[in-house]
């Protein structure tokens, strides 16, 4: 079966949806070593095979000691100033990039908000947690795979329930969903509300996708019922596509929106 990462790509490049840089969770380089080589292949590099560590318009940093030094990132901008004589596209990849203090990240950020065309960044780590918000917020954030522990404690019981139900909802109605978004939130729209929402959602649609894979549920596994509904409903592609919709539409609350406009979004393009 093909892998969850790949799915996402194919999906991206599908859907037109495709954007500059990567947020990777739940794994480092050397376990998707294999997996990048063929994403880089059929999505950057025009189907040719690629060998990613034998490639000029592929660059890797890993942490030294626990470390992504500033030094490393100034090396990557400066080798990327030249245009490629081989490839039209080139990539970077930054393994374990948790490990960036605020001095690397700072040096990285100018790249990451004014992308060059044709250039495109894989940052990967096993502890989202740790990923400063500056890199996060700029990056489309994706699961290598669902084997990542949230700590549903620091929702409400009521919340996980209205954010589920809101699910229901939209499964029935899809675009037609908006005229019934405010029954389950309150009209006077709260940042923080709508951000719990959307990682809710989120959640319950990565256990659907689980449900699919016939993989162990992570998050909401008290739901079994409604995940098995919804899971019926969709496919493995449908889900991953809210999945990356979701992803985006959570980085972009970073930024001052129009919330009910916001909210009007997120509900389209989910129905796409």
């Amino acid at each position: 079966m093909c892998g969850i990462l790949k799915k996402y790509f194919a999906n991206m490049y599908n859907s037109n949806r495709m954007g500059h840089a990567f947020l990777i969770c739940n794994s480092n380089y050397d376990n998707l070593k294999e997996e990048l080589s063929d994403i880089l292949s059929d999505y950057f590099f025009n189907g040719k095979k690629i060998n990613i560590e034998d490639n000029p318009d592929i660059y890797i940093i890993k942490p030294e000691k626990d470390k992504i030094l500033k030094e490393s990132i100034i090396s990557l901008q400066e080798s990327f100033k030249l245009k490629s004589q081989i490839n039209e596209n080139r990539v970077y990849i930054i393994d374990e990039v948790h490990y960036m203090n605020d001095f690397s990240a700072n040096a990285l950020l100018k790249f990451l908000e004014e992308p060059e065309k044709n250039i495109y960044a894989f940052l990967l780590t096993r502890n989202l947690s740790k990923v400063l918000p500056t890199i996060k917020s700029r990056c489309q954030v994706l699961m290598a795979s669902s084997d990542y522990e949230v700590d549903f404690s620091i929702f409400e019981r009521e919340d996980i329930n209205t954010a589920i139900s809101f699910v229901k909802c939209f499964e029935t109605h899809k675009e037609k969903a908006i005229t019934y978004i405010y029954d389950f939130i309150p009209k006077k729209l709260d940042k923080q509300n709508i951000k719990n929402m959307i990682s809710i959602i989120k959640y319950f649609y990565r256990d659907c996708l689980s449900f699919l894979l016939s993989k162990d549920l992570c998050y909401v596994k008290d739901f079994v019922d409604d995940i098995n509904i919804i899971s019926s409903k969709n496919t493995i592609d449908t889900i991953v596509n809210k999945l990356i919709v979701l992803n985006k539409c959570e980085n972009m609350l970073e930024y001052n929106l129009n919330l009910n406009l916001f909210l009007d979004k997120l509900i389209i393009e989910m129905g796409m």
